[in-house]
C-alpha cells in the first residue's frame, strides 16, 4: 500500500456487462488436506511477473473459538488459529491480503454475543483484515448500527465514536432512497506493486433476512449489475475516478450446492458468475455456508477465473493466487485451494483477545436460569436443522413469550424458526450438571437480542400469517414452519393453491373469528415483517415488553413452575382431513336392505415423538486473505412424523395425519 494518497470515489450509476458469450464450464479444484501448511498451487513465476495472494474466510458468525475438532483432538477453526493461517501465507509471500466475505457478525456464539460482537470485531483487526463485504447478519441491529458502531470506513461513526472496524465494508448494491450509496461500493489498496480492487455486494434478499424497521430507506438490488458499473470505473483509463490491476468480486451470495456446474448455473448464485463482468479476476463467496472450489472460462480472459467458498465459522479458508504482469497489470495465471484451519500455530495476539473474551463470558455465562429433564430441540432434517418443520423448542419459545406478555393481553405468540440458533440439551455442557440451563446455553438458543412485541391482529390477519409461511416464489426456503403457542392449532393442504393452504384454525379449541381481534406476540424482528410475514407489520396497538425475546426467555425458564421443562412434542397443526369421497345413492329395489351392523373402527394412531437428537458437527470453512487494513476505500427434529390413520366414518373417511416435511 502507498499510505497519503487522497480516498477514492466510488461510483454511483453504472451499466451491466454481460460476462460469459463462451459457454460456461466448469473446474473442480482439489482442496489441500495437509495440516498446517499452505501448499503450492503454482510453479515459480517467471522473471517480470509479481505473485500476490489473498486469503479469505466468510460468515464467521463471532465463532472466536474452535467450533470443532478433528478425531484426535485438535481444534478445528477458531479466531487465533484462523489468524495463524495468515501468519503462514504471509510467511510463505509478503505480498499477501487478508479478506473477508461478510456476516463477521450475528448469530454468533455467546463467548462474542454478550460483548456485542466487540471481540469478534477486535480479532479481525488484529489478524489484519483489510476489507470485508458487508454480509446480511451485519445488517441484524440495524444500518445505523452498523455505520456508527461498527463502522464501515475504519473512521469514527456518526456521533464520533471510535469504529469497532479498522477496516471498510462494502457493499455497492445497497442504496439509500435517493439512490447514492448506503455503503462504500469498492475499496483498492496497492501488495507488491499491484493495485487491487475489492468490489462488495450483499443478497439480494437481505430485506427479507433481518428486521425492516432497522434497514428503513436502503434498497437492496441486483448485485450483477451493481458490482458490474464499479468494475467498469476500476478499469476505465481514468485514474481520476481510481483504478485497479487486479479485480476480485467479494459476493455475499452463494451456490446451493457443491457441484461445480451448479455452483456456476444455478439460482441468484449463478446468475452472478454467469453474469460478472470479465474484468473480474476471482469471485470470493459465502452466505451459504458451503464449501467449493472452482473455476470458470470467461470470454475475452485467457485465464479461466477462480470462484471459491470457505464453508463458515472459521474452519476453513480461500488460498487464492494470481502471478500479474508487471508491464501490463494483466493475470497471467491464478491458482486457488480451499484450505482446512487444523494443524496452524495460533496468532498470540488474537489467542489473547479470545482467552479475555473467553474468561468474562464464562462469568455471565455459568448462571443457571432453569432446568430440563430431556432435550428440548430444533427440527432436524438428517444433520441439518429443518426450518420447514414445527419444532419443540420454536413451540416452547412461543409459549415463553405468550406467558411474558399477559399483562398486554397476549393470546397468541408466533417464533420463527431462523431465530433459534441451538437447542436446550440434558447433558451439561461445563460444570452445572446434567438438566442444568445456563445463561449461556440461552443465550445460544436466541442470540439476536429482538425486542418483544404485543400487537393487535384481525382472526383474518392472523390466518393471513399462517398462509405466509409458504414463502414467495424464488425465496431460498420455500416454507418457514411458526412456532406456535399452547392452545393455537391449525389444519393445513400444502397442495392447495397460494393463499388457500390454511383450513382451520382454532384457539382454545374455538374456530378463530375472522372479524374479531386478537392480541399476539412475536419478536421485533417479525413483528415489522420479517422473514416476508408482512401481514404482522400491519398489526396495530403495539406495546413492547421492554426486554429482549433472550430475557423473556430466561425469565420463563427461571419461574418455579416451570423447573424440570420437559419437551412437548405434540405437533400444534396437522395435515386437512380429506372431502369424504361421494356415495352414488344405490337403485331403487322391492326388498328392504338388511340393516347394516355397524362395525367398530381402529383405533387412531397417535402422533410418534420427534427423536430427542442433536446434529453431529461438521467442519465448517472460512476464507484466506491478507495485508492489513485498506487505507483506501469507495463511499443465517429430524422431523416430526404423525404415523398413522383412522377410518373414521362408516363407509370410509381416510384421515391422514401427517407434519409436514422440509429441508432447510
Amino acid at each position: 500500500m502507498r499510505p497519503g494518497r487522497p480516498l477514492v470515489r466510488f461510483l454511483c450509476a453504472g451499466a451491466a456487462v454481460t460476462a460469459l458469450a463462451t459457454p460456461l464450464l466448469a473446474v473442480p479444484a482439489q482442496a489441500a488436506t495437509t495440516p498446517g501448511q499452505i501448499p503450492d498451487v503454482l510453479p515459480a513465476p517467471g522473471p517480470g511477473v509479481t505473485r500476490i495472494q489473498i486469503g479469505a474466510f466468510n460468515d464467521l458468525h463471532g465463532r472466536l473459538e474452535a467450533p470443532d475438532e478433528t478425531d484426535d483432538g485438535a481444534p478445528v477453526g477458531g479466531a487465533a488459529q484462523l489468524a495463524g493461517v495468515f501468519d503462514a501465507m504471509r510467511a510463505k509471500n509478503p505480498d499477501t491480503l487478508v479478506v473477508s466475505v461478510g456476516d463477521n457478525v450475528g448469530a454468533s456464539t455467546f463467548t462474542s454475543f454478550i460483548q456485542q460482537d466487540a471481540p469478534t470485531v477486535k480479532a479481525l483487526n488484529a489478524m489484519g483484515v483489510a476489507v470485508s463485504a458487508a454480509g446480511n447478519h451485519e445488517f441484524d441491529q440495524g444500518y445505523a448500527d452498523l455505520t456508527d458502531r461498527l463502522g464501515v470506513n475504519g473512521r469514527p461513526g456518526a456521533d464520533g465514536a471510535a469504529p469497532l472496524a479498522a477496516f471498510p465494508y462494502l457493499a455497492a448494491n445497497v442504496l439509500r432512497a435517493d439512490g447514492s450509496h448506503a455503503l462504500p461500493a469498492f475499496a483498492t489498496t496497492e501488495v507488491g506493486g499491484v493495485r487491487v480492487g475489492f468490489v462488495g455486494v450483499v443478497t439480494q434478499q437481505t430485506a427479507s433476512l433481518v428486521a425492516p424497521d432497522g434497514i428503513q430507506g436502503l434498497q437492496f438490488t441486483d448485485p450483477v449489475a451493481a458490482a458490474n458499473s464499479v468494475a467498469a470505473q476500476l478499469s476505465d483509463g481514468n485514474p481520476a475516478n481510481d483504478e485497479a490491476d487486479v479485480v476480485v468480486l467479494l459476493a455475499h451470495e452463494g451456490s446451493s450446492g457443491t457441484d461445480c456446474a451448479t455452483v456456476g448455473t444455478e439460482g441468484a448464485f449463478g446468475r452472478i458468475v454467469q453474469g460478472a463482468d470479465p474484468q473480474f479476476d476471482a469471485i470470493l463467496s459465502g452466505h451459504t455456508h458451503l464449501r467449493y472450489d472452482c473455476e470458470f472460462p470467461v470470454a475475452g480472459r485467457a485465464v479461466p477465473r477462480p470462484v471459491l467458498s470457505a464453508e463458515s465459522y472459521s474452519t476453513a479458508v480461500d488460498d487464492l493466487v494470481l502471478d500479474v504482469d508487471t508491464a501490463t497489470g494483466d493475470v497471467v495465471a491464478a491458482g486457488h485451494q480451499v484450505l482446512d484451519v487444523v494443524g496452524f500455530a495460533p496468532n498470540a495476539a488474537v489467542q489473547q483477545i479470545v482467552d479475555d473474551a473467553v474468561a468474562f463470558a464464562d462469568v455471565r455465562g455459568r448462571e443457571p436460569v432453569g432446568s430440563v429433564t430431556a432435550d428440548i430441540t430444533r427440527a432436524f432434517s438428517g444433520d441439518d436443522d429443518d426450518r420447514g418443520t414445527q419444532s419443540p423448542l420454536g413451540n416452547l419459545i412461543a409459549d415463553a413469550q405468550l406467558q411474558q406478555t399477559e399483562g398486554a393481553g397476549a393470546q397468541i405468540a408466533f417464533e420463527n424458526p431462523g431465530g433459534i440458533r441451538d437447542d436446550l440439551l440434558f447433558a451439561a455442557s461445563g460444570g452445572e450438571g446434567d438438566g442444568v440451563v445456563t445463561y449461556a446455553e440461552a443465550a445460544a438458543v436466541q442470540p439476536f437480542a429482538n425486542s418483544v412485541v404485543t400487537l393487535t391482529l384481525t382472526g383474518a390477519q392472523v390466518r393471513r400469517v399462517l398462509e405466509e409461511q409458504w414463502q414467495p416464489a424464488g425465496s431460498s426456503r420455500p416454507f418457514l414452519a411458526l412456532g406456535v403457542s399452547q392452545g393455537f392449532f391449525f389444519t393445513y393442504d400444502d397442495a392447495a393453491p397460494a393463499g388457500q393452504h390454511v383450513k382451520s384454525v382454532t384457539l382454545d379449541g374455538a374456530e378463530i373469528d375472522p372479524a374479531a381481534q386478537y392480541r399476539v406476540t412475536v419478536n421485533s424482528f417479525l413483528a415489522s415483517g420479517g422473514d416476508n410475514f408482512t401481514t404482522l407489520a400491519e398489526g396495530t396497538d403495539r406495546t413492547e415488553l421492554g426486554r429482549t425475546d433472550l430475557e423473556a426467555f430466561t425469565a420463563y425458564l427461571g419461574l418455579p413452575q416451570n423447573q424440570g421443562l420437559a419437551p412437548d412434542t405434540e405437533p400444534r397443526y396437522a395435515v386437512a382431513a380429506a372431502p369424504a369421497p361421494t356415495v352414488p345413492a344405490p337403485a331403487p329395489t322391492t326388498t328392504a336392505p338388511a340393516a347394516v351392523v355397524p362395525t367398530t373402527p381402529p383405533a387412531a394412531v397417535a402422533p410418534t415423538a420427534r427423536p430427542s437428537t442433536r446434529p453431529t458437527s461438521t467442519a465448517v470453512a472460512a476464507a484466506p486473505s491478507g495485508g492489513g487494513p485498506l487505507a483506501y476505500t469507495g463511499a443465517q427434529t429430524a422431523p416430526w412424523l404423525a404415523a398413522g390413520a383412522a377410518l373414521v366414518l362408516a363407509g370410509g373417511l381416510l384421515v391422514t395425519a401427517a407434519a409436514r416435511r422440509r429441508r432447510v
